[in-house]
């Protein structure tokens, strides 16, 4: 069986509050959502934080405001809300169609839009126990100094696996960033690295507050996930009503999402 390691527990109610969190702890605290990806990666002893921060009594964080101007959406709603709630179509059913296909219906319960979109990378050497990855002597990503998928590599070449990423970015979305300095937006295009352990911007001291998004009034989109051998490949399209161009956004082999414009 394997158990969690010890861990501190907090759970903020204000994002200011956490933000003091994770600035006083830095790289020994790590933030949890849902917990579907994190939780399983402490007991493999891929992460081990000294603090785990608990998002969900912070009201902000499970806010949606859908307008006609714009949205903005919690970075603590459920996979299962997104997918359930009819106001998230025409131009949003890529992203509820992206969600509705994450995992199970009981992992979708759980998991976060802002937890999917900074999933850890993984591969088939690193997502297993920890008595496997010794056996082989670890791996680059974590505790070791070869990368078994490209021996040859001097970069890990862990892979991120998240659907509402590319749903996302196709969709123009930025995400706003908060810690206690200040905050920042990020284009959602920007947010990923090419790189299996420095995957995504997001410091150790921001929490990912909120998806923002520009007006999609008069937009249509869907999610079509590939079905080719590796399933490394995800893309999102929306073509407005008015327009015979769309927008496609990639997930590809890499760490990285890559967006592409068609015409």
């Amino acid at each position: 069986m394997m158990r969690l390691p010890l861990f501190e527990f907090r759970a903020p109610r204000t994002l200011q509050e956490a933000s003091r969190i994770l600035d006083g702890e830095r790289t020994n605290a790590m933030p949890l959502a849902g917990g579907t990806d994190l939780l399983p990666n402490m007991k493999r002893r891929q992460q081990v934080p000294r603090t785990l921060m608990s998002l969900r009594h912070i009201q902000p964080l499970n806010d949606v405001e859908l307008t006609l101007s714009g949205s903005r959406l919690g970075a603590c709603l459920t996979l299962s809300d997104i997918a359930a709630d009819p106001r998230f179509r025409n131009g949003l059913t890529a992203l509820a169609q992206a969600a509705s296909l994450v995992a199970t219906p009981q992992i979708r319960n759980m998991a976060t839009l802002g937890g999917n979109i900074c999933l850890d990378t993984r591969c088939n050497y690193y997502d297993q126990s920890y008595e496997w990855r010794k056996s082989i002597n670890f791996c680059l990503k974590k505790d070791g100094t070869t990368c078994w998928v490209a021996p040859g590599s001097s970069k890990c070449m862990a892979v991120s696996s998240t659907d509402t990423g590319p749903a996302l970015m196709a969709l123009g979305a930025r995400v706003r960033l908060v810690s206690l300095s200040g905050e920042r937006e990020v284009a959602l295009s920007d947010f990923y690295n090419n790189d299996g352990i420095d995957y995504i911007k997001r410091r150790p001291d921001e929490i990912l507050a909120e998806v923002l998004l520009d007006s999609l009034h008069g937009w249509k989109s869907a999610y079509l996930p590939s079905a080719g051998r590796y399933r490394c490949g995800k893309f999102a399209v929306r073509p407005p009503i008015k327009s015979a161009s769309h927008r496609r956004s990639c997930r590809n082999c890499g760490s990285n999402s890559q967006a592409a414009r068609q015409h």
